[in-house]
């Protein structure tokens, strides 16, 4: 794949290196490919964010960069070379220096949010259909955070780890239909969640429809886009006042 080919809005992660190639990030940083310029070799990208936060990257930085195509995962490396602090969104001009290569997909970028979910727990993987079925015995709750390979919600029961359920996301109100998923549960913490007993149950996405995760990877992008703007105009507020 080369340069020109990452198409135009596509989500990208980054991760920043100091001088002797040691990954300095812990957390995901979350940006968007906007344009290549093969004349010069000049890549424009978004300032990126964690947490709904701008994080500050620094000129001459080395950086990775990581995006899916095809449902492939790519990665190459590049230097920071200038920022320009524009609105609606900040923008960093990245020089690449070397080569795209297909890697092993990485862990999704993970946000925090409030959403509904119906789950039923399953006896086993086979035969899963993503339609209701009348024996099914479904329980309501929401999500802690989500991402494209996961969620955490809030259960009032504790569930082993192993146990399989079919869950339906109510990601947007505008959407026809929630999203189907079925996962195994890796872990139900005991926590306390506004005055209540609750379990943090966290569950790995073992069947979805590729459609289905690209879905929830957009809505994730988009609403901490969103959350960012917000605060840039809030901060931008405060400093007018």
């Amino acid at each position: 794949m080369k340069y020109h080919q990452i198409g135009l809005g596509t989500k990208i992660e980054l991760e920043l290196y100091d001088k002797n190639g040691n990954k300095i990030n812990k957390s995901t940083l979350v940006s968007q490919y906007e344009s290549y310029d093969e004349e010069n070799n000049l890549m424009e990208i978004h300032v990126p964010f964690s947490k709904a936060y701008m994080y500050p990257i620094p000129v001459k930085a080395q950086i990775g960069v990581i995006f899916s195509s095809e449902k492939e995962t790519y990665m190459f490396f590049a230097e920071v070379v200038s920022k320009k602090y524009s609105r609606p969104i900040p923008m960093l001009w990245i020089k690449p220096i070397s080569a795209i290569e297909k890697i092993q997909r990485r862990e999704f970028f993970r946000m925090e949010c409030m959403l509904a979910v119906s789950y039923c727990v399953l006896d086993s993987l086979d035969n899963i259909s993503c339609e209701k079925k009348p024996d099914e015995v479904y329980t309501k709750c929401y999500t802690r955070d989500i991402s494209g390979g996961g969620i955490r919600i809030l259960t009032k029961q504790e569930h082993e780890s192993g146990t399989i359920i079919k869950a339906f996301i109510e990601l947007e109100k505008e959407q026809e239909q929630d999203i189907c998923m079925i996962g195994t549960i890796v872990r139900s913490v005991l926590v306390i969640e506004q005055g209540s007993y609750m379990y943090d149950t966290a569950v790995m996405i073992n069947q979805i429809e590729d459609k289905a995760r690209e879905i929830i990877i957009r809505y994730v992008f988009e609403t901490q886009r969103e959350r960012l703007k917000n605060r840039i105009n809030l901060d931008e507020e405060l400093i007018s006042e």
